[in-house]
């Protein structure tokens, strides 16, 4: 996973809309520990490691290509 810290806050807002049981303490980024922020989101979400990847790749190009856009 490739997580840059500016695209945390909006991937954060994101993910908290796509799964309302999230919370902050469950989306706490820090470089380095990608791992452990994986293994929240799959506990609390129901999703394997690799839909929790997907989802999130999916959310960072929409991301860059709505930003490439403005």
């Amino acid at each position: 996973m490739n997580i840059r810290g500016y695209q945390w806050s909006v991937l954060k807002k994101l993910l908290k809309q796509r799964f309302s049981e999230l919370t902050e303490d469950d989306l706490v980024f820090e470089t380095g520990k990608e791992k452990e922020l994986y293994i929240r989101l799959e506990r609390k979400t129901g999703k394997t490691e690799e839909d929790v990847a997907r989802i999130i790749k999916s959310m960072q190009q929409a991301y860059l290509q709505q930003s490439t856009l403005l």
